[in-house]
C-alpha cells in the first residue's frame, strides 16, 4: 500500500516530512543542524523545522552537476 503525504500547506515539518520535502537524507539535515546551519524546534522529544527555514536552507546550497551539495553559503 502506498502512502500519500500532503505537505504542501504545512508551515511546519517533521523530520520524516522535513526529508520528502527537500529530498535530503535525515543524516544531511542532522548535519545541518549541528552545524547551525539549519534553525529547528524541538516539540518534547521530535524535532520539526520550519517550511521557511528549509526554504532558506536550500537556496543557501551550491551543488555539484550530480545534485550533491558542494558548499554551504554563509551569509
Amino acid at each position: 500500500m502506498n502512502v500519500i503525504l500532503d505537505i504542501s500547506n504545512k508551515r511546519w515539518f517533521a523530520e520524516k516530512e522535513a526529508v520528502v520535502y527537500t529530498s535530503f537524507s535525515t543524516e544531511t539535515l542532522r548535519e545541518a543542524r549541528n552545524l547551525n546551519q539549519l534553525p529547528f524546534r524541538k516539540k518534547g522529544t521530535k524535532i520539526i523545522y520550519e517550511k521557511k527555514d528549509l526554504d532558506a536552507y536550500m537556496e543557501s546550497l551550491e551543488l555539484h552537476k550530480d545534485g550533491k551539495i558542494k558548499t554551504y553559503k554563509r551569509k
